[in-house]
C-alpha cells in the first residue's frame, strides 16, 4: 500500500516530479563530470611524464602548480653530466598559459630536439623536427582536437609557429613543443629553463645517483620520473579545493530541490494526510511515506544525473584535449549523495507531516 500510495503521488505530479528529479540529477552531474575532469587531468598529465624514459627530472624548486617560468640556468646541464651515474641530460622549458581552445589551461613545451627525443624516446612519425625558429612539432592528440594539419600554423605568444612535426608517443606535459631557444627569446629569460631530464648510465642505479646529485648541488630537487603518478595521484591542492567546493554546492541543490518540493507538496496534500490518519496511519507511517516518495525522487534524479554526465563527458572527450575519467567510486559517492540529500531535504516536511492533526486538517 506504501509504494501504491508513493507512486500515485508521483505520477499525479509530473512536472514537480521531474523538477525535483533535475535538481537531483544536476548534482549528481556536477559531481561526476569535475570528478572526471580532475581525476583524468592529473592521471593523464602523471601518464604523459611516466611515458618518458628518462629516470630523474632535476628542478630548481619542485612545484606541480608552478606557472613553469624559466628560472633555472641552463648551465646546470653542463655540471649534472659531470655527476657520476649520468649518462645524458636534456633540458626543457615549459610555460603555462590559457587554452585558446578547450577548457582550462595548457603547457607549451621548449625543447632542444635532439637530447630530448634522446631521453624521452619520442619519434617523429610525420614531418621534420623544429629547425627554424618558429617550427613545432604536436602530438597525434593535439592535431585531432585542433583540427590542424602539418604545415598549418597555430598561434602561440601572438606569433604563428608551423606546425612541421608530429611525434609519438605522446610524452611530457605538453602536447605542444617549440624550440628551446625561442621560448627563452619570447620570455626574455635567455640561457634559463624549467628543468632538466636526466638519463642514468644504469637505470637500477637511480636513487643512487639522484641522493648524488642533491649532495653535490644542494638546493634543488631531483625527482624520479617512476614516482609522478603517485604525486599526482594525491592530487593538486587548489584542485581538491575545487572539488570539494563543488560537491558541497551539489549538496546544497539537492536538498534545496527537494526541500522545496517535499515542502509545498506538504502544504497542498493536508486533507490527503488527514484522511490517512483518521484511518490509522501512525507519524511513523506518514514520514516513511514522504521520505520513499523523496527517495524514489533521488534514484530517478540519479539516473538522469549518471546518463548526462556520460554524455558530458563524452562530448569534453571528442572536442577537447581533456579526459575525464568516470570512476567507480565517484558513482557510489554520488549515488550516496544523491540519496542523503533526498532524504535529509524531505525530513523537516515529513516531520510536519506527521504532526498535522487529523480534525484540523478535515475541517478545513
Amino acid at each position: 500500500m506504501l509504494l501504491q500510495l508513493v507512486w500515485s503521488n508521483l505520477r499525479h505530479r509530473p512536472v514537480r516530479t521531474a523538477l525535483s528529479a533535475f535538481g537531483v540529477a544536476l548534482a549528481v552531474t556536477l559531481i561526476l563530470v569535475n570528478a572526471g575532469l580532475v581525476n583524468g587531468s592529473q592521471r593523464g598529465r602523471a601518464q604523459r611524464e611516466t611515458n618518458v624514459q628518462a629516470e630523474l627530472m632535476f628542478w630548481r624548486e619542485f612545484n606541480l602548480t608552478s606557472t613553469s617560468a624559466l628560472v633555472m640556468p641552463i648551465q646546470y646541464a653542463d655540471r649534472l653530466r659531470q655527476v657520476a651515474g649520468v649518462a645524458d641530460v636534456a633540458p626543457v622549458g615549459q610555460y603555462l598559459k590559457p587554452s585558446e581552445y578547450g577548457i582550462g589551461l595548457e603547457i607549451i613545451e621548449g625543447i632542444e630536439w635532439g637530447s630530448y627525443a634522446r631521453l624521452t624516446g619520442v619519434r617523429l612519425q610525420a614531418g621534420t623536427p623544429p629547425l627554424d625558429e618558429f617550427d613545432a612539432v604536436v602530438d597525434t592528440e593535439f592535431i585531432r582536437t585542433r583540427r590542424v594539419r602539418l604545415g598549418e600554423t597555430v598561434k602561440v605568444f601572438e606569433r604563428s609557429f608551423r606546425i612541421v612535426g608530429v611525434y609519438a608517443p605522446e610524452a611530457g606535459t605538453a602536447r605542444f613543443k617549440m624550440r628551446l631557444d625561442t621560448m627563452q627569446k619570447l620570455l626574455a629569460a635567455p640561457e634559463r629553463c624549467t628543468f632538466i631530464y636526466i638519463k642514468c648510465a644504469n637505470p637500477a642505479e637511480q636513487e643512487a645517483v639522484a641522493a648524488r646529485i642533491v649532495e653535490e648541488l644542494p638546493d634543488n630537487a631531483v625527482i624520479l620520473v617512476r614516482d609522478l603518478p603517485a604525486a599526482y595521484e594525491q592530487g593538486i591542492p587548489a584542485l581538491n579545493t575545487f572539488l570539494q567546493l563543488v560537491i558541497g554546492l551539489a549538496v546544497a541543490v539537492g536538498v534545496t530541490f527537494v526541500f522545496l518540493t517535499m515542502y509545498t507538496t506538504i502544504a497542498e496534500r493536508k486533507r490527503d494526510i488527514g484522511i490517512l490518519k483518521s484511518l490509522g496511519a501512525s507519524p511513523w507511517w506518514i514520514i516513511q511515506a514522504i521520505e520513499a516518495e523523496a527517495l524514489l525522487v533521488g534514484l530517478l534524479g540519479l539516473a538522469l544525473g549518471v546518463s548526462a554526465a556520460y554524455g558530458t563527458v563524452a562530448g569534453i572527450t571528442a572536442f577537447t584535449a581533456l579526459r575525464p575519467e568516470i570512476e567507480l567510486r565517484w558513482l557510489g559517492f554520488a549515488a550516496a549523495i544523491s540519496l542523503a540529500s533526498t532524504a535529509l531535504g524531505a525530513l523537516y516536511p515529513a516531520w510536519r507531516a506527521a504532526r498535522l492533526d487529523p480534525v484540523e486538517t478535515l475541517a478545513e
